[in-house]
């Protein structure tokens, strides 16, 4: 075997610690860093390098996403980064030509994004990472029959190392879930799922997916009029395909679920008239005396506080409202440990944005190249 040798007189650096160097850095400088060297560019694309960028990423870079409708540009996305920086995002892809429409999931750097076609129900969906300027168009779903109220979740499951959307459709009495088709990023295709619960669930319009699986915010009809509905947590495990239904704890009427520390919670907000409380509670698991698999525990209740508060999600451990403060969209951040609350104006906008987590990521989703998209359109216009 030939030793290998090393020149005194050149600068070198172990590959760990050149590997260890590379994963802090953003993916956008990456990608640029793909034409350094043949090596590097195969090894941002090597699945551990992957997972150890987005690891990092999602512990020290990990940002808020706005969503902005003013009448204008249905995408009006600004990122509000780690050092409380504000950056308007790149454009989507197909931008000029399908009309995206509405972010409906963002995870681990990719986002599911709605099409705007009134001729089509529900919408086209396309999956894309802007970092990585990668995108895939979803194919269209063949239902049985037209649905005017349907709900969509985007998550991922670590087990089956896959990304899925999930689409439940209610029936058009609005009051129970008649048809639910699930998008496997690996298989590329829809099929249909069995959904079992014996009652009666409507879902919300968010979703949020911990550990391979994914919750929506539903309710229980208990009686003849609505007012009696309970309200309930749907989960759906992306490795089994199986749904369960939660019960919640006592809530007020501003409700959001979301992830804190690793866990199931939710963000509650109680209103009277121009003040707010703001209660955080996690689920945990495990068999209790009552039986039940889930418990729920209030970690945190704040001070009132004097707005009118939307409870959004947790981000970078601080629970993330939304208000308007002096006719400005302003970003109310609440600390569960240390109690300090802090604003951030977000931007000018007409109405209240909606917020995502986001972060960069080098994750491809197994589609084609935005420029390569770009091409295709025109071509084809």
């Amino acid at each position: 075997m030939r030793e290998k040798r090393v020149n005194s007189d050149i600068p070198f650096l172990p590959q760990e610690i050149i590997r260890n160097v590379l994963k802090r850095l953003p993916a956008k400088t990456l990608i640029r860093f793909q034409c350094v060297c043949r090596e590097w560019r195969n090894l941002f694309r090597t699945k551990s390098f992957i997972a150890d960028h987005l690891g990092h990423s999602n512990n020290q870079n990990p940002g808020l996403l706005f969503q902005c409708f003013d009448g204008g540009d249905p995408l009006n996305l600004h990122c509000l980064d780690s050092e409380m920086q504000v950056w308007e995002f790149p454009k989507s892809p197909l931008h000029d030509y399908l009309k995206p429409d509405k972010i409906v999931g963002s995870y681990n750097g990719l986002l599911c994004v709605q099409i705007n076609d009134p001729h089509v129900s529900p919408h086209p969906l396309l999956v894309w990472n802007p970092s990585i300027r990668e995108v895939r168009l979803v194919p269209a779903i063949n239902f049985h029959q037209d649905y005017e109220d349907y709900n969509i979740g985007f998550g991922f499951s670590p087990i089956i190392n896959d990304y899925k959307i999930v689409i439940a459709c209610n029936s058009q009495c609005y009051t129970e879930i008649s048809a639910v088709q699930v998008y496997s990023l690996i298989s590329g295709s829809w099929r249909e799922v069995q959904f079992s619960l014996n009652c009666t669930e409507c879902l919300s319009d968010e979703s949020v997916t911990v550990n391979g699986i994914m919750f929506w915010l539903g309710s229980k009809r208990v009686g003849k009029d609505t007012d009696d509905d309970e309200v309930q947590i749907v989960s759906f495990d992306l490795a089994n395909e199986v749904f369960t239904s939660i019960a919640t704890p006592k809530l007020h009427l501003w409700t959001r679920l979301t992830v804190y520390e690793e866990k199931l919670a939710i963000v509650s907000c109680m209103t009277n008239s121009e003040l707010s409380v703001v209660d955080l509670w996690v689920m945990e698991e495990g068999v209790h005396t009552s039986g039940e698999i889930w418990s729920w525990t209030k970690r945190y209740t704040s001070n009132p506080y004097p707005c009118w508060l939307y409870p959004q999600t947790i981000w970078r451990n601080e629970i993330v409202c939304t208000a308007d403060i002096e006719n400005k969209p302003t970003a109310v951040l609440f600390n569960p440990t240390t109690k300090r609350i802090k604003k951030h104006v977000i931007m000018k906008c007409d109405c209240g944005p909606d917020i995502l987590n986001y972060v960069e990521s080098l994750v491809p989703v197994g589609g084609m190249k935005s420029l390569q998209i770009f091409s295709m359109a025109s071509t084809h216009s």
